[in-house]
């Protein structure tokens, strides 16, 4: 006696793999319909393919698996320099974008100018920001500056160098570390 469902389907493995590079897209999936089943009843039987055409879209679409052909490697090839260049298009557009943010300095304002302002603005106005930031800003400017092109071009030599002002700002780090220190150990030691 021969049950219900214990029929076997013998299939042949697919020609094609996910992730293979066809002429209408990338192989995303793999269905198989059996024959003496309603689906290939009303499809075919056989492997059918589902393709994304286009990588940015959601579309997808099922082929049969005469519909597939796979790019050759040329075609492979070329079309991978063409994602390549365009993605180096996007990287230096995005650094271009980088370099046009400007660089933001924050000056302090004077006692004298802030009792000229008025409370509007003195409401909107910043605080100043730590010394040991404007110094680690000033580090970082000055690396810009010693790497720009409209520098090296000069021929002037100041008296105050590159590696001297770098110099300076790094004795002002020291020091404003060093005091940090000190206010930590005399704020634990009157806590004692």
């Amino acid at each position: 006696m021969v049950r219900p469902f214990e029929e076997t389907f013998w299939f042949t493995d697919p020609r094609f793999g996910f992730g293979q590079q066809t002429e209408r897209g990338t192989i995303i999936g793999l269905k198989y319909y059996a024959s003496d089943t309603y689906l290939a009843d009303e499809y075919g039987a056989g492997w059918r393919y589902v393709v994304l055409p286009d990588k940015n879209t959601e579309d997808e679409e099922h082929r049969l698996e005469d519909e597939i052909r796979l790019l050759t490697p040329q075609e492979l090839k070329t079309q991978i320099q063409t994602q390549i260049s365009n993605h180096l298009h996007q990287i230096q557009s995005l650094k271009q974008e980088l370099d046009a943010i400007p660089a933001s300095v924050v000056i302090p304002h004077s006692s004298a100018e802030t009792k000229l302002q008025d409370q509007t603005q003195q409401s909107y106005s910043l605080p100043c920001p730590p010394l040991h930031t404007l110094v680690d800003a000033a580090k970082f400017i000055i690396k810009e500056i010693a790497k720009h092109p409209d520098y090296l071009a000069l021929d002037y030599q100041p008296d105050l160098t590159v590696g001297d002002a770098q110099t300076a700002l790094s004795y002002l780090q020291t020091e404003l570390e060093s005091n940090q220190q000190a206010d930590t150990t005399s704020n634990i030691s009157v806590q004692s």
